[in-house]
């Protein structure tokens, strides 16, 4: 054999193996997960509605910047939420339009000079205004403008009231009952101290008081196809890794914490572009190397509907940050690589993030050149290549439809039957177009990650409908 053929031999081998345990992980985190959540189906028809007169308080924090628009629906239907002891707190970072004044003008807000404790860093805290609407504290903080997300949460935790935390994005919808579901996992162990909720997409959805009426998949191809991601994403790797305590993310669009554990790590890090990845990796890594027993869980009852990119411009800016908010975070947690200490969270879940995240484009682009050269060199066999492709299309493609399909287990989702055909078209429209563009977009990401990891590109968002 020459250097050739061991090169072909050797890279073969590879993705051989690479495709394999992919694949593997994929079904039985699919299949675990599928039987979770008819098992908590099942439990809950057995068993009565966990109505209890003991709530945990509850901060709601909502960063908000150049929100004026949008901030007091978003706040609306916050007051519509189905539970009793919870506060608002809006923190303005240091907006340019009327975000500030809409909210003083529409809740009636109070200057409030009490004293503010700094408890985490953030960019310095001008004004506080408070005041109540049926009953449910609302907070409006002006802040100087620290430039991200994790500066403006710091902001309003440092000011919010209670032990307990949320912390959601200004343009989403928090379903009424999503706090109801997730505060009952710390009913349930005392050790939790973070919980993530499900992220769905709400473009084209109707509400009516804080709850989807109306959930048929959007016919724009772009948003339809994240649709899918974001269900096969969510059943297999959240509530599979949920088994082993392995949740390395939770998203920002939706996350209940216990104060105190983030205050402990120091809160939200300003110069993360990923902060929430970077937030549950701390609190992993400090719990684990200071032997603190600990918990951080997922719920698939607790549901968030966040507006997704419907061009493929906004697609790609999204995407390129979460690609180089990805590579921020492994490196800065790199600890965690291969490292026995942190046992499963180490070599399930940060390997599953190295292997099939984090260097998955460069795979792709290997396997490229590999096909290319043994092409070329008239080395590749084509039918076999061609037989393996289509296999493996084929199971990403009946993944995609029976992952769908168990949206018959979740909670409030609803099958229509029109859209089961527009399903199978968009699975194959993923395969074939959605994967191959976040291909180029993640390798563009990963080399302008020096130049580019702290820009920010606004990205336009549609009204949402309600009755």
């Amino acid at each position: 054999m020459d250097n050739v053929d061991i090169f072909l031999l050797i890279t073969g081998i590879f993705f051989a193996t690479y495709t394999i345990i992919y694949g593997c992980y994929l079904t039985i985190s699919g299949i675990i997960s599928m039987s979770s959540l008819r098992n908590y189906r099942i439990k809950q028809r057995l068993e009565n509605e966990l109505n209890h007169q003991f709530y945990f308080p509850i901060s709601i924090l909502v960063p908000a910047y150049n929100e004026a628009t949008t901030i007091v629906t978003t706040v609306n239907h916050l007051l519509e939420m189905d539970y009793k002891l919870y506060e608002i707190v809006v923190v303005d970072d240091g907006s340019t339009d009327k975000t500030a004044q809409s909210m003083i003008d529409k809740y009636n807000l109070k200057r409030d000079f009490k004293p503010v404790r700094l408890q985490v860093p953030s960019k310095e805290i001008l004004e506080v205004y408070s005041g109540e609407h049926n009953h449910i504290p609302i907070v409006l903080v002006r802040k100087k403008n620290g430039g991200n997300k994790a500066d403006a949460v710091n902001a309003g935790i440092n000011v919010s009231r209670f032990p307990y935390f949320v912390s959601m994005d200004a343009d989403e919808i928090l379903q009424a009952d999503a706090l109801k579901y997730a505060a009952r996992l710390f009913l349930e162990d005392d050790k939790v101290i973070a919980i993530g909720g499900q992220i769905c997409i709400a473009n084209g959805v109707t509400f009516e008081k804080g709850m989807p009426v109306e959930t048929k998949m959007s016919k724009n191809p772009i948003v339809s196809i994240q649709t899918l991601e974001y269900i096969r994403s969510f059943i297999t790797s959240r509530i599979f890794h949920d088994k082993f305590n392995g949740n390395l993310n939770i998203s920002g669009g939706f996350g209940l914490f216990k104060k105190e554990a983030v205050i402990t790590v120091g809160g939200y890090d300003p110069n993360s572009v990923g902060e929430d990845m970077d937030l549950v990796l701390r609190l992993h890594v400090h719990h684990r190397e200071n032997n603190i027993p600990y918990a951080i869980k997922y719920t698939s009852d607790a549901i968030c509907w966040t507006q997704a990119p419907f061009t493929v411009e906004d697609l790609g800016k999204q995407r390129a940050r979460w690609h180089r908010g990805l590579i921020q975070c492994m490196w800065n947690h790199r600890v965690l690589f291969m490292n026995p200490k942190f046992k499963a969270i180490s070599m399930i879940s940060y390997t599953y993030y190295f292997l099939y995240e984090l260097i998955a484009p460069f795979a792709e682009l290997l396997g490229i050149i590999v096909i290319g050269v043994a092409l070329y060199l008239d080395k590749l066999n084509v039918p076999f290549a061609i037989m393996i492709a289509f296999l493996y299309l084929g199971f990403c493609i009946l993944q995609t439809i029976v992952l769908y399909m168990s949206k018959s287990l979740q909670r409030v989702d609803k099958m229509y039957a029109e859209d089961v055909a527009w399903t199978v078209l968009m699975a194959f429209a993923e395969s074939l177009v959605f994967r191959p563009v976040l291909f180029f977009i993640r390798i563009y990401a990963t080399l302008t990650y020096v130049s580019k990891l702290h820009s920010w590109s606004s990205i336009e968002r549609e009204v949402l409908e309600e009755n």
